[in-house]
């Protein structure tokens, strides 16, 4: 598919050439930007002397590229991504395929953000007449002398609110913002941090939008007027947050044995999940300092309204599940920072994502349903099978079914391992016929039909499932397990 122009303008690519071996050379550690790594202001004087084959940057949606290496991994080849060379190619790029994450595929080759460009999501491009509205603070990154090098913050302002918008090499695996002290603001992202000291108040929570490039986020003001210029705070003047404090606003049965808890910000302070990643919950349990990891998850045919949901599975001679899942509504839970490898990177190829999980390993799986049916890829398939001992052990079985339902993209096969008589679909445990009958054998042979599988559930069932995927020739790049 091309990156900028027609989608049908496909090349053979030379071997060594596909995304796999585009993704490995982002990895290597070679400098693709041609920057040194450095974030830089690109004006479009700039851009514009970067518009050959041996040396081509391109602007998407505000941010400049170096596509110099991209050339030959491109599908539509590099004369069609040179027509986007040396200009803000945005809208010969949302004319083809809008919904590509070009985020993902060119993170490694970020150069930088073009000066004279506004991000459509934040805000209109104000008229001259209205430009005394709002403050675009290019050099704020100069003041920001705690900030490592290759983070840029811009700051944004109109009568109504202020935007902030960090940017990145990478999806942040730590993201906390807090504004615990009215009179500052503190964004932690990864191991760095950034503060800023408010002369006015802020309505909260902001509204968050994380990307593996940038972080935005957006504040209300309590009051609609001009504020002066923000002033940055070093960031050692402030102690990381190590713990987080939530409150139980939800606690209900989701079947006999599965609860679903709320939790909600009890202080000033909001963080990000990444899809795929646990959170540990941290108790202190008869004098003992006990911590479990849990997926959060997201509604499946309506939206959850607490800040993070969990689903918890109770055993009677579980000490942590039994504490927790007799809590009560209004009681403080302390959580850590989110934990986690995963990366929707790896479903960005595929055509086919079949999730294989078993009893609560289900969790992870309905961020990946619900960003995956976001998708405008229309030609996305999601198939999830789902193994459980009895029918009453299946979570949101209506749910899922509602889903089913509503979208033709979407299918869930179930599998009982102890059904009653009255089941008369699949039983059974994970075998290596059972998986045939659902996934076909590896092949790279058709481009157009891609598989990516997940795999989640007890470390056993985990383990078989590895190696019966291992046996039908599915490489590593084609799957990934969730674990503890």
């Amino acid at each position: 598919m091309s990156a900028t122009g027609n989608p049908r303008n496909k090349v053979a690519l030379k071997p060594g050439h596909s995304l796999m071996d585009w993704i490995r050379l982002g990895n290597s550690g070679e400098d693709l930007t041609g920057t040194g790594g450095a974030i830089l202001q690109v004006t479009k004087e700039q851009l514009a002397q970067h518009s050959s084959e041996k040396d081509g940057w391109l602007c998407i949606r505000g941010n400049v590229y170096n596509v110099t290496r991209y050339m030959n991994f491109h599908p539509g080849g590099a004369e069609e991504l040179m027509k986007g060379a040396g200009i803000d190619a945005t809208n010969l790029f949302n004319k083809v395929h809008p919904w590509v994450n070009f985020e993902s595929i060119l993170k490694k080759c970020l150069v930088g953000r073009l000066t004279s460009a506004v991000d459509e999501e934040i805000f209109d491009i104000p008229s001259s007449s209205k430009k005394d509205k709002i403050i675009r603070e290019n050099k704020i990154t100069n003041s920001l002398s705690v900030v490592s090098d290759g983070l840029k913050v811009d700051w944004y302002q109109q009568q109504n609110f202020i935007t902030m918008v960090v940017y990145l090499k990478e999806l942040p695996r730590k993201l906390i913002i807090s504004n615990e002290d009215p009179t500052e603001l503190w964004i932690w992202i990864n191991d760095r941090c950034v503060g800023f000291s408010l002369k006015q108040s802020i309505v909260w929570p902001p509204l968050l939008t994380v990307t593996d490039s940038k972080v935005e986020v957006k504040y209300t003001k309590e009051k609609a007027n001009q504020w002066d210029d923000p002033c940055c705070l070093p960031g050692d003047s402030k102690e990381p947050l190590t713990t987080i404090p939530m409150v139980i606003d939800r606690i209900e049965h989701v079947n006999h044995n599965v609860f679903l808890i709320g939790l909600s910000n009890s202080k000033r302070i909001t963080f990000h999940v990444p899809i795929g990643y646990h959170i540990p919950v941290k108790a202190n349990i008869n004098g003992t300092t006990l911590e479990r990891n849990y997926t959060p998850v997201c509604g499946l045919d309506k939206k959850l309204s607490s800040d993070v949901n969990l689903l918890i599975k109770y055993y009677p001679d579980g000490v942590f599940s039994s504490w927790i899942t007799s809590r009560k509504v209004g009681e403080t839970v302390m959580i850590g920072h989110p934990v986690g490898n995963f990366s929707v990177g790896y479903l960005m190829k595929a055509t086919h994502i079949i999730l294989i999980a078993a009893g609560s390993g289900f969790t992870p799986m309905t961020r990946l349903v619900d960003w995956a049916l976001a998708r405008r890829n229309k030609v996305l398939e999601v198939k999830l099978i789902f193994f459980n001992k009895r029918v009453k052990d299946i979570i949101w079985k209506s749910e899922l079914q509602t889903l089913v339902s509503n979208n033709q993209r979407f299918r869930v096969e179930h599998v009982l391992s102890e059904p009653d008589s009255s089941w008369k679909r699949t039983s059974g445990w994970i075998t290596p016929q059972l998986l045939h009958s659902y996934i076909p054998e590896f092949s790279n042979e058709d481009p157009l039909r891609s598989f990516f599988i997940c795999v989640c559930g007890p470390i056993s069932f985990t383990q078989l499932t590895e190696r019966y995927l291992q046996d039908m020739g599915y490489p590593n790049e084609n799957y990934f397990c969730f674990r503890g």
